[in-house]
């Protein structure tokens, strides 16, 4: 018990000196932020909670990462349960919903309910991609012409990601508490994706 309040302190120390070094604002304690979201691990239980939230710019991109906290009842009390999120938090414009998840990860990853309950899913036609990842979505349009062939080599270059357009963020997340190591990682590949998205997406969008 003491090894592991020793290990959250630097853990938390560590974040705020992030935030220090790449001058991104630190918030704690915001419970608002957690409902502008309408898909997993942010639309289960209650006391829903972003202990701590750094905001500022990666690569050119606005961001968020979020260290999030929500309970559920359990046999004696609620049981708390935390995830960690980091965001793009500029899209060039507001998108239907689209998730891309891990099949090995569905489960681990599948925390509460999803905006995209219910949505069937979407095949991209490459055998390898199919195989490894789920993809549902609000618009099969949009999957379509998002996911195009320089996207797919993208993520087939990485390990398993799990990532969600909701609007104009571009967000993934996993379970447990945010740490510094995983913040860098995570958004560079986020900013890598947003980048990688099709321009002809946004001009069908835009106009």
């Amino acid at each position: 018990m003491a090894a592991g309040i020793v290990a959250n302190v630097r853990r938390k120390r560590a974040l705020v000196a992030m935030a220090a070094v790449k001058q991104w604002e630190l918030v704690k304690n915001d419970r608002r932020l957690p409902d502008t979201f309408g898909g997993r691990p942010f639309a289960a239980g209650h006391g829903r909670v972003a202990r701590i939230v750094l905001r500022g710019r990666h690569n050119g991109r606005s961001i968020l990462v979020i260290d999030y906290e929500y309970k559920t009842p359990g046999s004696d009390g609620d049981d708390t349960h935390r995830h960690w999120a980091a965001c793009v938090d500029d899209l060039p414009a507001a998108l239907p919903a689209l998730e891309v998840v891990p099949r090995t990860g569905l489960r681990r990853l599948a925390s509460g309910s999803s905006i995209l309950r219910g949505a069937p899913e979407f095949r991209t036609g490459d055998p390898g991609f199919d195989q490894r990842y789920v993809v549902t979505t609000a618009s099969h349009q949009l999957a379509a012409d998002l996911l195009d062939a320089k996207v797919l080599r993208l993520i087939a270059s990485w390990p398993d990601f799990a990532w969600r357009i909701e609007g104009n963020r571009l967000l993934t997340w996993g379970k447990g508490t945010v740490k510094p190591v995983w913040v860098e990682t995570s958004l560079n590949m986020l900013v890598a994706l947003a980048e990688t998205f099709p321009d002809s997406v946004w001009r069908g969008v835009l106009g």
